[in-house]
């Protein structure tokens, strides 16, 4: 029997074929495609032919056959030009050779070091929001993730090293993002990128050049880099160590944003799943003290409806490949020149996986259950080789974010109707209003504890018994 090509969705006009649906609802277009042809077919982006395919078999297709029969780099040569020749930017020689580099970043010995960060700045937040208010979760996760990331990779000065403008820097690089314009036309937002990017390679230059001086004084991102040998021996040019920061800036915290709102704007509206999230939090999480590795692992409901909200709110909705040798996904075969890519608005609402699967049900997760065990049958973050060396980063940031916030408020949504904005980078929810009122201290713990962390000269403590005590005045 010889092969075909996957049939073509309805749909589409001459010359752009699908492209303007592609950049306005490809959920939509992904959704239709499945309807008329299931877990294969084919959607034209202008002069480009793309094979978008479904389920975890063709997923795991695609992952393993990356940086074989299919190239991930032309896919994102976009992102090239906004950060550099660098992970999955880079070409297959060079992501090998630097994932040394890249695994270092993200070892287990480092992450007590970055759930110590993700600790501090998430209180610190919750210190700034005072006793009652109103806020925009979607904005505020943004801020928060960036300080997230600012002192993990960084370290603790890293507001004054970084300095005041260096995420609007960065916004104008993300702003930029865009996949169907060639990248260096002379259009504002790629000339506002490329003054962006100069001004950030001065920062992290003068960092670098801090760090060589004064080696004995860091213990962060930058040091790793310069100290790590690559796969060949040699150590990552400083170029280089420029661009692999900003590459894992873009990877860590504008998806991780993303998915901490959606999992908040989850969780409450679901307010008997929060009630086991609730009780977890009060059983595990001690009021005061720091989250670690122990405390995460004990928090099951938590990271449950992580899984969940990567399942049914991906901020990487799809990912893409370049066909390099023709390639059998089913009883198609995809040729050369082709791109592939997943799709989560499909994989991730399979009827034969999930049940009920438009429901938000972290319990489909437990043992008793155990949807989705197979590693391919969701993609948000990726698959194979390339999977996210970060996801247990983002991860655990998210059930920091989650736990404490919890912890400490009674929160109450307003926004009722939460869209998806897709963007050109990652997918975020549209505002996210929650009202919010501060827990007295003596719901949280007892009363020798305020004593003691008071006396001890804990800043969080202090702050907020001086100020119950003030409203009690009153």
């Amino acid at each position: 029997m010889t092969s075909t090509v996957p049939p073509m969705v309805s749909g589409g006009y001459p010359v752009v074929g699908h492209l303007f649906e592609m950049l306005r609802d490809r959920e939509s277009l992904f959704k239709r495609g499945y309807a008329e042809h299931g877990d294969v077919f084919t959607m034209k982006l202008g002069p480009q032919q793309v094979a978008v395919i479904t389920g975890a078999d063709y997923n795991q297709e695609m992952y393993t056959q990356t940086d074989k029969a299919l190239n991930m780099q032309d896919g994102y040569s976009f992102l090239k030009e906004s950060i550099g020749e660098v992970l999955f930017t880079a070409s297959k020689e060079a992501y090998y050779n630097q994932r040394p580099a890249l695994m270092q970043v993200f070892r287990r010995e480092r992450m007590v070091d970055y759930i110590q960060a993700m600790n501090i700045e998430v209180q610190r937040w919750l210190d700034s929001l005072g006793q009652m208010g109103e806020v925009d979760i979607t904005q505020a996760m943004l801020h928060l993730t960036q300080a997230v990331a600012g002192r993990a990779f960084i370290g603790p000065d890293y507001e004054e090293e970084l300095g005041p403008e260096f995420w609007e820097h960065y916004g104008a690089i993300s702003a930029s993002l865009d996949p169907v314009l060639p990248p260096n036309l002379p259009l504002p937002k790629f000339r506002r990128r490329d003054q962006a990017k100069k001004k950030i390679n001065e920062k992290l230059n003068s960092l670098i050049q801090k760090r060589r001086e004064h080696p004995e004084q860091y213990d962060d991102l930058i040091t790793t880099l310069l100290t790590t040998p690559l796969k060949d021996g040699s150590i990552l040019p400083d170029d280089t160590i420029v661009t692999m920061f900003m590459g894992l800036i873009f990877a860590g915290h504008e998806t991780t944003a993303g998915q901490a709102a959606w999992l908040i704007a989850l969780l409450l509206q679901h307010p008997d799943y929060l009630d086991l999230v609730k009780t977890e939090i009060h059983e595990h999480v001690t009021y005061g003290q720091p989250i670690d590795a122990g405390v995460l692992h004990d928090l099951t409901h938590i990271y449950y409806a992580i899984d969940e909200t990567t399942r049914m709110r991906p901020s990487a909705d799809t990912q893409i490949r370049t066909v390099e040798a023709p390639i059998m996904i089913g009883e198609y075969e995809i040729p050369v020149g082709w791109r592939m890519m997943v799709s989560s608005a499909t994989s991730h609402f399979k009827t034969d996986v999930f049940e009920n699967p438009y429901e938000f049900d972290p319990l489909r997760y437990s043992p008793e259950r155990g949807e989705g065990k197979n590693p391919f049958a969701i993609v948000g973050f990726g698959g194979g080789i390339h999977k996210c060396t970060g996801m247990n980063f983002a991860k655990n940031e998210m059930a920091v974010i989650t736990s404490l916030f919890f912890q400490q408020f009674q929160a109450e949504l307003l926004s009722d109707d939460i869209q998806v904005v897709s963007g050109n980078g990652a997918n975020h929810p549209s505002e996210v209003r929650v009202r919010y009122q501060r827990k007295p201290l003596s719901k949280l713990t007892d009363a020798n504890t305020i004593r003691e962390g008071v006396e001890g000269g804990c800043p969080h403590m202090q702050q907020h018994a001086a100020t119950e005590a003030a409203t009690e005045q009153e």
